[in-house]
């Protein structure tokens, strides 16, 4: 891999092109072109946003079609998750960029030092970017669903004789749309509306979420990175002077580190408190939508898609956050075992006290109340299953 080619945008250009084509890139220039794109986005956003607010609580339930309305909230909870995540990407956007700046300085001091240093990196990185391709499969494809569907559904019945118009959501519109949404040109007018709506979701969830992943795996690398030199440092250090300064060197290191991942929780830890409530709901409401298709012995495709990716949602930076637990507590224990006790030096002890100390604090991503890892995924889980049944019963 060239220097060119380990870059943020290149190694991660599934991402950064879905950010690009939305605009939320935070390197994207806020012009005139920029004001237009955001503004068309929000009113179809919100119009859209509105449409299934007035469809639910205006039909779905006062028709008793509760299925109908799980169905809805969830593309009102999508609505508001993906502007939310809009809005992060916006008031972040210099902080972003300076962690952007950050991966790539590391990037090009890996590329300056030995081959085992930048295959590590190297090997985080392409992780990062294995993460990038589950998202555009399920984010991407799960919106794919909706149009396809449609489609095939009116080739169905074209081909059956009785051609009818489906629509990409089954909405009941305010008066007068709702009178005249079958007629083709409204039908295909609100197609659009909801196919820009679809489309733009997708490229927030290909575009955003893989970016605090990325961003804690390439810690992870530079956790390995520092395990891996302070292990031959006692080795290979001719003398006390030497050992001194490359401790020095991994401290300025690993306090970097901590900065680079107190950035990240300021930048994300509210919106990951909202995604944990929001895929608490999101969970429910697209299992019952499943379970009663399945009932009246039907297989709900798109949905199935959409239950995988609201699990992806806050399952990727649980289990990546836990990761990186898992790396730091890796190093504080490469401390311990440097073979620091062969040294009588007293003031390298007591820097490597220092750095135990410091090491007992573990890296990860927390939310406002909660510390981000597998534990907080499986009570999130544990909280939704207890909704579906509470929607099961009420629905008996």
């Amino acid at each position: 891999m060239t220097q060119t080619d380990l870059k943020f945008d290149k190694m991660f250009k599934i991402t950064t092109m879905s950010m690009h084509v939305n605009g939320s890139h935070p390197c994207s220039i806020r012009g005139t072109r920029w004001k237009v794109q955001f503004s068309i986005i929000m009113i179809n956003t919100f119009c859209c946003f509105l449409f299934l607010l007035y469809s639910i609580f205006c039909h779905d339930i006062k028709s008793g079609k509760f299925a109908e309305a799980s169905k809805n909230g969830t593309m009102v909870i999508v609505s508001i998750t993906i502007t939310f995540k809009y809005m992060v990407l916006l008031y972040q956007q210099r902080s972003i960029i300076e962690l952007i700046n950050i991966l790539e300085r590391d990037y090009e001091t890996a590329q300056n030092g030995s081959k085992e240093d930048m295959e590590i990196v190297l090997r985080y990185a392409q992780r990062g970017n294995t993460v990038c391709k589950f998202w555009l499969v399920f984010g991407f494809g799960t919106s794919a669903i909706f149009p396809m569907k449609a489609f095939f559904l009116m080739a169905y019945y074209y081909y059956k004789g009785e051609f009818v118009l489906v629509p990409l959501f089954d909405l009941t519109y305010p008066q007068p749309i709702e009178g005249y949404k079958n007629i083709t040109i409204v039908f295909w007018a609100l197609f659009v509306v909801t196919l820009l709506f679809a489309g733009y979701a997708s490229s927030m969830y290909v575009g955003f979420d893989p970016m605090v992943p990325i961003f804690m795996l390439h810690t992870c690398g530079q956790l390995d990175l520092l395990s891996r030199r302070i292990s031959k440092l006692f080795v290979e250090a001719e003398n006390n002077k030497e050992i001194e300064d490359g401790l020095k060197k991994i401290i300025l290191k690993l306090q970097d580190l901590y900065k680079f991942v107190d950035r990240v929780k300021a930048n994300f830890s509210i919106l990951y408190e909202y995604n944990m409530k929001a895929t608490t709901f999101l969970l429910p409401l697209t299992t019952f939508q499943i379970v009663e298709d399945l009932r009246d012995k039907r297989i709900n495709v798109e949905f199935i898609s959409f239950f995988v990716g609201c699990i992806l949602h806050f399952y990727m930076p649980c289990y990546y956050s836990d990761l990186l637990m898992e790396k730091s507590e890796k190093f504080r224990q490469s401390i311990y075992a440097c073979d620091w006790e062969k040294c009588p030096d007293k003031r390298i002890r007591q820097i490597v006290l220092f750095m135990m100390t410091r090491a007992r604090i573990p890296m990860g991503i927390t939310t406002v109340f909660y510390v981000i890892n597998l534990d907080t995924f499986a009570e999130m889980c544990r909280q939704s299953y207890t909704l579906f049944n509470l929607m099961n019963a009420a629905w008996e």
